[in-house]
């Protein structure tokens, strides 16, 4: 299943390779400060990058995260929830 272009209304981050700024998505938290020690990942459904306290599960085969609110989108599948 391929990233969909929009997700309720938002663009989502093309799947080309390039990356987006390290901001997470939900709560704005710049991830290259270096006094933010927040642990990150790039959300697998929409492709942004989401701090730790916003990420809903991460796939332990690949170190991805999902969006807390996207949990139950296909494209997150292997995600597993561990909060």
């Amino acid at each position: 299943m391929k990233r969909p272009r929009r997700i309720n209304g938002m663009r989502t981050w093309p799947d080309d390779g390039t990356l987006p700024p390290r901001i997470c998505r939900v709560c704005d938290a710049s991830l290259d400060d270096p006094q933010n020690q927040l642990a990150s990942a790039i959300c697998v459904v929409c492709g942004y990058w989401i701090c730790e306290l916003h990420d809903g599960g991460t796939d332990p085969a690949t170190g991805s995260a999902v969006c807390e609110d996207r949990k139950d989108h296909p494209l997150a599948a292997d995600c597993m929830d561990y909060r």
